[in-house]
């Protein structure tokens, strides 16, 4: 096995730009993992920046991968918007979770107000992380979407899914809130840390075709993730880490229209969940966008190292071919509860199969 030429800073760096690394870079989107390693509880990873920074470094460090700390959660929306939310610190947990939605009944939808960046949820712990980021001359990150999935976080995702079918006008009302508090975050951190220091990261499992069609895409989904795109576009963010989590293969047209409509702008990050082949992936962002993924998140935790190997050796084989750039990496966040021998086995995999001419 030969040594790496390329750091992991610069290995990210040169797939962003379109250049090709000495061999495929590995982001394994670990975030309660990360806890684990040093001995935290998952919980602190979301409620303490200091510690959640530290925590990720580390990580990086000790397994040599290319991705740089973030905060997010799939659970996001509802204590930005005046809910509550539970953190993971009892057995059995893994992220932060709804605990009560601020959209109650219909009354609630026209109470509910747009909250300041600066003091919503989870948004501060974000920036801290990203200050931090920023100060160690990594991208400072922030969540920007899915409408849905925050919407579903909102009010419940039994109560979205009704509404969707018998009061949309109810649905669409909370989405524009949604809409408005995304742009107003975006507008936070690149006038924070400048735009060309931040990577925007969008994704929900609320827009999966286990739980809407593409129709209801269309409706509730496509025309809110295109305005909040272009803005960001706009704003001069040039990296997006796209995360369509889950199914969503059916969505598939309207990921490609929406990059179509902002005219290519910008370098996209696709993460697909790995119900979607990198060869779909290819064929639709391949000679523009970076693909990143898709091995199977739970793989890791319950297959032997030797299966993860060749999981990750198949994954590369495929992606590599990729005209734009390829990180190989999980479909969906690292599960915590991982044996590191299984994510050493991503590093390995990069440098055994992974190399470049």
């Amino acid at each position: 096995m030969s040594a790496d030429r390329m750091k992991p800073g610069e290995r990210l760096v040169a797939v962003l730009m379109g250049q090709k690394p000495d061999r495929v870079p590995v982001s394994p989107f670990i975030l309660g993992y990360a806890a684990k390693i040093v001995g935290l509880p998952i919980g602190d990873l979301y409620t303490d920046p200091k510690k959640s920074f530290r925590a990720q470094l580390l990580c990086a460090e000790m397994h040599g991968y290319d991705s740089s700390p973030m905060y997010g959660y799939a659970a996001v929306g509802a204590w930005e918007f005046g809910g509550k939310v539970g953190f993971p610190y009892e057995p059995g947990q893994s992220a932060p979770y709804v605990i009560k939605e601020p959209v109650e009944s219909e009354e609630d939808v026209d109470r509910l107000e747009v909250p300041d960046p600066k003091n919503a949820g989870s948004v501060p712990i974000a920036m801290e992380i990203a200050r931090q980021c920023y100060a160690s001359g990594l991208p400072a990150v922030f969540q920007s979407g899915e409408v849905l999935t925050y919407a579903g976080n909102i009010m419940g995702p039994t109560r979205l899914l009704t509404w969707m079918i018998r009061k949309p006008e109810l649905v669409h009302k909370v989405c524009k809130k949604v809409e408005e508090f995304l742009i107003a975050c975006a507008e936070y951190f690149t006038s924070t840390f400048g735009a060309d220091r931040c990577i925007a990261f969008a994704g929900g499992p609320i827009e999966s075709n286990k739980l809407i069609s593409p129709k209801q895409f269309e409706e509730f989904v496509y025309p809110y993730m295109l305005r909040i795109h272009r803005k960001i576009l706009d704003m001069g963010v040039q990296i997006i880490l796209e995360h369509p989590c889950a199914d969503q293969n059916k969505n598939m047209p309207w990921y490609r229209k929406l990059r179509e409509e902002c005219g290519w702008r910008g370098k996209y990050v696709w993460n697909f969940g790995p119900e979607t082949p990198l060869e779909t992936q290819i064929a639709q962002f391949g000679e523009h966008d970076v693909i990143m993924g898709n091995v199977d998140p739970p793989s890791f935790q319950f297959r032997s190292f030797e299966e993860v190997l060749l999981l990750c050796k198949e994954n590369i084989e495929r992606g590599i071919k990729n005209p734009s750039g390829y990180i190989l990496g999980p479909g969906c966040e690292m599960p915590p509860l991982a044996p590191p021998i299984n994510v050493y086995a991503m590093i390995k995999a990069s440098r055994e199969y992974g190399r470049y001419g």
